[in-house]
């Protein structure tokens, strides 16, 4: 079988990244020694608790903050300077893919150890995926390599597979080899940010216990844990068994726990915090006046966007649903409620989506903003919303439509929200617009029950790539399925025949041409409107280095050091 061969090299180099910041703060205090030389002390944050460090069952966000600080996966997605990221060698120091995109060759890193010393095998990451697809183990993030990996599935749900079967093998303690069911180019990312490798030995002597306390793992990544108070702080060190701890220069990391953002802030400007995020713009200037940080004010990857229901008679109309969704400015939405601070979308893709090497947004050469598309080509939305209202065979006097819309929440946010769209909905269509003002959980609850006509909805990526959201509409099997959206007809079955499609598709264009018709079903008929993307500034102190903010990816820290 003819190979193509990925390897990187130069892994040292300079740009290295925090990932999304978005209620996290960091800020680091440089000190002098005696020796005159700068005490390389980072100090960050998280406005959430670290529950546990066993990266089987523990996935909350600080949680994963503090695995990529401990753990070396088999490579990583680190972020990198302009808003990029970019998959680099860590447990494993090269990889093959085969050419039909099927089977992945990892070849281990020869100098990387565990913090005991031991060497880190192959054989550790095949324990670590057959726990993960061992059902009684209930791991966390199983479910992302459900019909990826051969065999996965069916081991994970007792379907007639045992987790020795599945398509993951060490072929000796320097090789693993990784099997799929079908080509996935986002598959190395998704093994970056969601396979935390686990001690077989230590699991094992551990049980229950592993993870529990900094003495009941193991550490493989470039730091390990001093202490951990889990309402407070966890002290983290250099690990010195970490195979690149000699070009590492950061000492010692504080991750604190800050849950009030204007505490965070306050320690920020205090020099207390070395990184901080906020979208509060007053504290934004004060923070600016100092001049001593750098901002950056990237947006996430998790689109918001309206569902409609097509149970509704009137949404089930794509008309209908297109004249709600091109009805309203999204810069102007975005300037109004969300102080400028965030970025507004037209796609239900963020434009850093990417399809193998290349963003999804270039390859179908912005063919996928489909709303600004429609704006430009529909300039009367109400004679659109009319249209249709003719197609129905209804009267075409919008002021006798009412749709009710359900916001996320009771807080300011969500109320200014439904009563801004409430008002050009109205302004725009003619339509009466009833706003259901409940509590997020109540929501989703109505979601699941499809008891609602508008809802505002919002979903952060597991992965950089396009069927990590095609995926959550797919009508039978989908996180907003036919039940959940009503959409059930000729497009809903061929929007899934494409995501099937484009399973077996290799060739990044055809690949991105396949997912281009499937938005095209999603977003050009209008079943969601997306709005935008969060984009809270991120502040970094002026001397910290090699810690670019950016929308993928995460923080390498064996790279980031202190100048002063």
């Amino acid at each position: 079988m003819k190979l193509r061969k990925k390897m990187l090299a130069g892994l040292m180099a300079v740009a290295l990244a925090a990932g999304s910041l978005a209620g996290c703060g960091g800020e680091e205090k440089e000190k002098k020694t005696s020796g005159g030389s700068t005490e390389q002390v980072l100090n960050i944050s998280t406005n959430s608790v670290v529950i546990g460090l066993n990266p089987l069952v523990n996935t909350t966000a600080p949680d994963n903050k503090a695995h990529n600080m401990i753990y070396d996966p088999l490579v990583r997605d680190r972020s990198a300077e302009g808003n990029t990221d970019e998959i680099v060698p860590a447990a494993a120091e090269s990889w093959d893919v085969s050419e039909d995109g099927l089977t992945y060759t990892f070849h281990m890193n020869p100098d990387a150890k565990w913090s005991d010393g031991s060497k880190v095998t192959a054989n550790d990451f095949e324990f670590t995926f057959k726990k993960m697809a061992d059902p009684s183990v209930a791991a966390t993030s199983a479910w992302l390599f459900d019909g990826v990996i051969t065999n996965f599935s069916e081991a994970l749900y007792n379907n007639g597979k045992t987790p020795d079967e599945i398509g993951v093998k060490a072929l000796d303690e320097n090789t693993l080899q990784i099997t799929l069911v079908h080509p996935a180019s986002y598959f190395l990312g998704l093994v970056a940010g969601s396979v935390y490798p686990v001690n077989q030995a230590k699991y094992e002597e551990y049980g229950a216990d592993y993870g529990t306390s900094a003495d009941k793992t193991v550490y493989n990544g470039p730091l390990k844990i001093k202490s951990w108070s889990q309402n407070t702080e966890m002290i983290l060190e250099k690990n010195e068994q970490y195979w690149g701890a000699d070009d590492m220069k950061l000492d010692t990391v504080n991750f604190k726990v800050i849950q009030d953002p204007s505490t965070a802030v306050q320690a920020f400007i205090n020099g207390e915090l070395d990184v901080v995020s906020t979208s509060d713009t007053n504290w934004g200037k004060t923070i600016a006046a100092s001049g001593d940080s750098t901002e950056s004010n990237v947006p996430s990857n998790a689109p918001e966007f309206f569902m409609f229901n097509l149970k509704n008679e009137y949404l089930s109309n794509t008309k209908i649903r297109q004249a709600l969704s091109i009805a309203f400015d999204r810069q102007e939405m975005v300037d109004t409620l969300r102080d400028g601070k965030s970025e507004p979308i037209y796609s239900l893709m963020p434009d850093t989506m990417k399809v193998g090497d290349n963003t999804y947004t270039e390859l179908v050469d912005g063919k996928n903003h489909f709303v600004s598309a429609m704006q430009e080509e529909y300039t009367d939305p109400k004679a659109l919303f009319q249209e249709g209202l003719k197609e129905l065979g209804k009267d075409t006097d919008t002021s006798k439509v009412t749709i009710r819309y359900a916001s996320r929440g009771t807080d300011e946010l969500s109320k200014k929200i439904g009563e801004w769209m409430k008002q050009v909905w109205e302004e725009k269509l003619g339509i009466t617009v009833q706003i259901d003002m409940m509590e997020w959980n109540i929501m989703w609850d109505k979601i699941d029950a499809g008891d609602y006509d508008i809802a505002q909805a919002g979903w952060g990526p597991y992965y950089n790539e396009p069927s990590a959201f095609f995926q959550l509409f797919e009508p039978d099997n989908g996180y907003f399925n036919a039940d959940k959206t009503g959409w059930n007809n000729e497009d809903s079955k061929r929007f899934k025949e494409l995501l099937e499609q484009a399973k077996y598709v290799v060739d990044e264009q055809e690949k991105a041409n396949i997912y281009l018709e499937a938005e095209t079903l999603l977003v050009g008929n209008a079943i969601i409107a997306p709005t935008y993307l969060e984009a809270s500034p991120t502040y970094v102190k002026n001397y910290v280095k090699n810690y670019p903010v950016t929308t993928n990816g995460t923080t390498d820290f064996s790279q980031v050091y202190i100048e002063k």
